[in-house]
């Protein structure tokens, strides 16, 4: 089985220079192994680095599409054949595990933010709470001075706020 370079770096295959060095770049950018820290990282990039060399000179893309259209011609060998579908089959594997673990970071991030974002909530909820609390207490012990309602009235409008922002979230 041929390696189908035009797949590897999501092009077609009537596709200019100019789209061919586009996709190069963003997933070189994708799987250089300096940023990509999957074990096949190094594979993949040099998959990508080769269809790459090949479809941007005219002349390799030429024979390449001659060997693709006319493969029992070009006399491939079967030792090379079987090597060059190994690498394909590497790069398909890795491709899948490195969007799997793009997928598990999305869901942790995902979940992290929830949990803080939860925490955070209730953490004021109870800190509306408190203001109100104290506030009344402030009140019950000090009768003679009734300008001490600023606390309450704060507690109230922040509670009042903050569920209102918590319903409209949680609407989006």
């Amino acid at each position: 089985m041929q390696i189908d370079y035009y797949k590897i770096l999501g092009v077609s295959r009537d596709a200019t220079a100019e789209q061919i060095r586009k996709a190069y770049r963003s997933k070189a950018k994708l799987y250089h192994p300096d940023i990509n820290r999957s074990p096949n990282a190094n594979v993949l990039f040099q998959l990508i680095n080769e269809a790459y060399q090949v479809l941007v000179d005219s002349e390799k893309k030429k024979w390449y599409d001659f060997k693709i259209k006319y493969p029992s011609t070009t006399g491939m060998k079967p030792q090379a054949e079987r090597r060059r579908t190994a690498t394909y089959e590497t790069y398909y594997k890795a491709y899948t595990r490195y969007q799997q673990e793009k997928k598990d970071e999305e869901l942790f991030s995902k979940r992290t933010t929830k949990i803080i974002d939860n925490f955070l909530f209730y953490f004021l909820v109870l800190a509306g709470f408190m203001a109100i609390i104290y506030s009344a207490i402030d009140l019950i012990f000090d009768k003679v001075n009734m300008k001490n309602m600023g606390g309450m009235i704060f507690g109230v409008w922040f509670l009042l706020l903050m569920f209102l922002g918590w319903s409209l979230l949680k609407k989006k």
